[in-house]
């Protein structure tokens, strides 16, 4: 199989490191699918993370932009999508609104409306109760926005719902999850996701001229 090319989209996309540095943001999320969602079994769907990740689309923009991120949703053409933002880093409850409006101004474009579930690297969680461990679990190295067709999340993953319908579901993985991770397995899961933080700080580091002071 060929390997996964990133979409790229927003207003830095014609900047003339834009295709390296989307090349960057995927190695770095796909350690965070590898290391964290594949290694500790949190989504029973993450078996290729490639054929998981659907379409990959990085937008380029430091500031994200509805607009733009809509009409990136729909070019991509694919039910399974997620769309990062790795120059632009709003607090978590700005961009779970951003994310929020973004699938309520993508209905009419899907015969369904997908499943939407929005990640940050600052989401608020702690240990102590399954549902709240979810936030923890959701600190990617950037944002990002997760499309899946609705139907697939009713395996119970964490990564496919929002928390409501989660706690709606009739298989609550978060409780799986909490008594699988408590004690060492989540220090250990922290430990690596902060590890692939300070390796995006550093890999991005490198496209000053793209980045700029906002990421």
């Amino acid at each position: 199989m060929a390997a996964l090319e990133p979409m790229v989209r927003g207003k830095l996309a014609s900047h003339p490191e834009a295709s390296a540095f989307a090349a960057e943001v995927l190695r770095v999320h796909r350690r965070y699918a590898t290391e964290i969602v594949q290694a500790y079994a949190l989504c029973p769907f993450v078996r290729d993370v490639d054929v998981a990740f659907g379409r990959f689309c990085v937008m380029l923009d430091h500031e994200p932009d509805l607009d733009a991120t809509r009409d990136a949703v729909v070019a991509a053409q694919s039910n399974v999508l997620h769309v990062v933002f790795p120059l632009s880093l709003p607090a978590p409850n700005v961009f779970e609104r951003f994310a929020s409006t973004l699938l309520a101004r993508l209905q009419g474009f899907f015969p369904e409306a997908p499943v939407m579930a929005a990640f940050h690297p600052a989401l608020v969680g702690d240990r102590d109760a399954p549902h709240r461990l979810i936030g923890l679990l959701r600190r990617a190295p950037d944002p990002f926005v997760q499309f899946i067709p609705a139907g697939m999340h009713e395996g119970g993953t964490v990564f496919a719902t929002s928390i409501e319908e989660f706690e709606a579901s009739a298989v609550d993985r978060s409780e799986l999850n909490f008594k699988k991770l408590t004690g060492e397995p989540i220090e250990a899961l922290l430990a690596r996701a902060q590890e692939i933080r300070a390796d995006r700080d550093r890999a991005y580091a490198r496209f000053a001229s793209l980045v700029g002071p906002a990421a």
